[in-house]
């Protein structure tokens, strides 16, 4: 999904970022936007989980696979940047990234709540 030079780029935009929020704690959003996006990449990029997860995707809302390709295209952000890019309000942002979760969770086989 990204060169190693794209990776250390994108961990410089943040670091920047947060330099001008003057803060260096990431937003909660940004850390689990993080998760979800390492873990799609590793399944990507392993022949023998990519069918399920493009499979998984595609089983998806047209909502949560927009927050997909928001995390792959622009990285992680805060629920607020997020929401903005893609038209979305907070709750209905919280809803699509939940969405996202409980099929990741589904395709590991780990058990979900039905929440």
């Amino acid at each position: 999904m990204g060169t190693k030079m794209d990776k250390l780029l994108a961990q410089c935009v943040r670091l920047i970022f947060m330099a001008k929020r003057k803060s260096l704690e990431p937003d909660p959003a940004e850390i689990r936007g993080n998760k979800i996006l390492e873990r799609l990449e590793k399944w990507f990029k392993r022949p023998e989980t990519r069918f399920d997860a493009q499979k998984m995707l595609g089983q998806i809302s047209a909502d949560s696979q927009a927050y997909a390709k928001h995390l792959v295209v622009s990285g992680p952000s805060s629920n607020e940047e997020a929401a903005k890019a893609l038209g979305f309000t907070l709750e209905k942002l919280e809803e699509t990234v939940s969405e996202l979760e409980r099929a990741m969770d589904k395709l590991r086989g780990k058990p979900t709540s039905s929440t």
